[in-house]
């Protein structure tokens, strides 16, 4: 090989370990890349899942998810361990110590492991079933449930459980809703004020809030815990890393103290552009697809390969639906310290609203809820307003 026969690990199947490896042999790295995932399905649309209603197996489109594919990307030249999990690595020398019993030694390595679903009770599950949804066999076992329980009770209040409470409503159930205290539908993302309006807009379409911890109903109906995420960081114990929420990287994704070892997606945590100084762990599609991307070129970087120095020029945003009312964000929310209506009444979302978020005075976050596109132009006009600081976020690093 041209590159001296380099063998790079990837160790996560999601999309931001896809577009890592995209990134890497894109730059024109001449090497073996292996992709390492614990399920046995290859990419997937992982946001897809909560999305809409599926009909039963066996009827025709019943395919949930479809192996992902990226545009320019030589599927031959990845090779895929799938079902193969990693259970613990040694950096120092550049070995992986696998769920079969094997090592593999790479010259390179990409962590993009993800996170998995929290849970309340530590995974024990109690004696009533608790669901969680992180994954597609988790999907396609709520799916199925969903078509045949009349009934959920949902813990949680992020963009997993209002999308599921959304779902289940298209599938004619029953939603009930725990609410623990301060945490209403997107409170820790949108403030106080949209989430009571959120609130109102999910009980007028027929979900009941409860309050209460996360504990099944007596009626043993589906119960489905979405009450966050916990960061696959623990194979990575034992290298001296910076492990506290997810992974530690600079602003080139790069792992400090490793010069061949880069992190991704939702389990690394890098200078946030958005407030000098701060880390950030983001968890959001196009985030996963931004700093795989970055990761993968900088590995190339450190190879010799692509040019310049990558660094952080990503725009975090997603675009949500719960029961007809579309929800964008974009910028980082959680990093501001004051928010002003722009345009809208919150007390009326499917009229249209619109939200800029401020640290310091700096616009750093913009919300947009709306049935239809009232204003999308001035939406638009917001996001442009948006300024990160990838100077400060490189002085982070």
């Amino acid at each position: 090989m041209a590159d001296g026969g380099r063998t790079i690990g990837v160790v996560g199947s999601g999309i931001a370990g896809l577009r890592a490896a995209k990134a890497l042999l894109t730059c024109g790295v001449d090497a073996e890349v292996v992709i390492f995932g614990d399920e046995a399905h290859r990419t997937y649309n992982r946001p897809g899942l909560t999305k809409r209603p599926y009909p039963p197996p066996g009827a025709p489109g019943t395919a949930m998810a479809e192996d992902l594919e990226v545009a320019g990307l030589d599927d031959d030249a990845l090779t895929w361990r799938l079902g193969t999990g990693v259970d613990t690595a040694d950096l120092r020398d550049k070995v992986l110590h696998l769920s079969t019993g094997e090592t593999f030694d790479y010259d390179g390595l990409v962590i993009a492991s993800g996170v998995r679903a929290r849970t309340s009770t530590g995974g024990s599950g109690g004696s009533h079933p608790r669901r969680t949804l992180r994954g597609l066999d988790d999907a396609q076992h709520i799916h199925d449930e969903l078509r045949a329980s009349g009934k959920v009770t949902i813990a949680g209040a992020g963009f997993v459980a209002c999308e599921l409470a959304s779902l289940a409503g298209k599938y004619g159930c029953e939603v009930v809703m725990l609410e623990s205290p301060r945490r209403g539908p997107f409170r820790g993302l949108l403030g106080k004020r949209i989430s009571i309006a959120l609130r109102r807009w999910f009980a007028r379409h027929g979900v009941t809030f409860l309050p209460g911890d996360p504990e099944p109903s007596p009626d043993r109906s589906l119960f489905v815990e979405a009450i966050g995420s916990v960061p696959n960081t623990e194979w990575l114990r034992g290298n001296g890393l910076d492990l506290s929420d997810g992974v530690r990287v600079d602003a080139r994704m790069r792992v400090p103290g490793h010069e061949d070892v880069f992190a991704a997606g939702d389990v690394a945590r890098y200078p946030d552009p958005w407030a000098a100084g701060r880390l950030t762990r983001i968890e959001l599609w196009k985030n996963a697809i931004d700093t795989g991307d970055l990761a993968g070129r900088s590995l190339a970087a450190s190879l010799g390969r692509g040019a310049g120095k990558p660094r952080l020029g990503y725009f975090p945003n997603t675009t949500s639906e719960v029961f007809g009312l579309r929800i964008q964000v974009a910028g980082n929310p959680k990093a501001s310290d004051a928010a002003e209506v722009v345009r809208g009444d919150p007390d009326h979302p499917d009229r249209g609203v619109l939200v800029r978020f401020l640290r310091g005075g700096v616009a750093v976050g913009v919300a947009y809820l709306d049935e239809g596109a009232r204003f999308n132009s001035t939406y638009i006009e917001l996001l442009r307003s948006l300024k990160a600081d990838p100077a400060g976020a490189v002085a982070a690093g």
